[in-house]
């Protein structure tokens, strides 16, 4: 399994390897229904949903095709052909009504409002950051994009007055499933630990705290353990629980 959204109250969006492309399906907990295969087989997939013309739409990447558009309204799901450089987008955000996409270390944003047209003379646009992008989070109204040694904000409302700045030059995160919101806070996974982007008292600033100093052995431990991982927050206790996925433990 590649991928499983919820989409509404009675179906779900999986994603899954037919073992030479990834195939998408459809189903309300009984019968599957194939919506689309990809041209090709990808890695894990992500997604985050829009609704920009009142139709609820959910955006999927998998870090080697074209991006794919589920209408939840047709139950269809098509993938973009263009433009090239989104095509192997990793992550992807919807922010300020663009569609932002992860792809290297460039951030490709479409026209406002619009899933489909990614032209400069629409609204759209390309930010290098320098850096293969690892992960991407919105919190309080910014878009932050993580590398393993860097990280970056983008803010503003359009191409005309979107502005990127550095967080910092020195750390970043190494996996991009680890990011979650939890806690008025953004945890995710560094280098040295599970850091926290703190804000601090002073606008635009933040503390990177190494959250998981208390428990530091075994966190290391845990990150040298795999490749793979995946997290979750529990809001009603504001816990945040990270797995790993290990293919030689067996399964309980």
């Amino acid at each position: 399994m590649l991928c499983a959204k919820i989409v509404n109250n009675a179906e779900v969006i999986a994603a899954r390897s037919t073992g030479t492309a990834t195939r998408y399906f459809v189903g309300a907990g009984t019968t599957w229904t194939t919506l689309a295969t990809a041209a090709s087989l990808g890695g894990k997939v992500r997604h985050d949903e829009f609704t920009f013309d009142g139709t609820h739409k959910v955006v999927f990447v998998d870090g080697v095709n074209y991006p794919a558009i589920y209408n939840d309204t047709t139950n269809a799901l098509t993938f973009l052909s263009t433009p090239t450089d989104i095509q192997g987008a990793s992550y992807v955000r919807v922010y300020k009504n663009h569609i932002f996409y992860a792809n290297g270390s460039k951030v490709i944003f479409g026209a406002p409002y619009s899933a489909t047209d990614y032209t400069v003379a629409s609204g759209g646009g390309i930010i290098d950051i320098g850096h293969t992008i690892t992960g991407m989070v919105i919190f309080r109204d910014i878009l932050f994009v993580f590398a393993r040694n860097k990280i970056v904000q983008i803010s503003g409302s359009s191409v005309s007055d979107f502005v990127t700045s550095p967080v910092t030059q020195s750390i970043g995160c190494i996996n991009g499933d680890s990011i979650q919101e939890v806690g008025g806070d953004v945890m995710y996974m560094s280098p040295d630990g599970l850091r926290l982007l703190s804000a601090t008292d002073r606008n635009d600033d933040f503390a990177l705290e190494v959250a998981s100093n208390p428990i530091s052995k075994d966190v290391a431990t845990f990150m040298a353990s795999a490749t793979n991982f995946s997290s979750m927050v529990i809001r009603g206790k504001a816990q945040y629980r990270i797995f790993s996925y290990v293919s030689s433990d067996p399964a309980t």
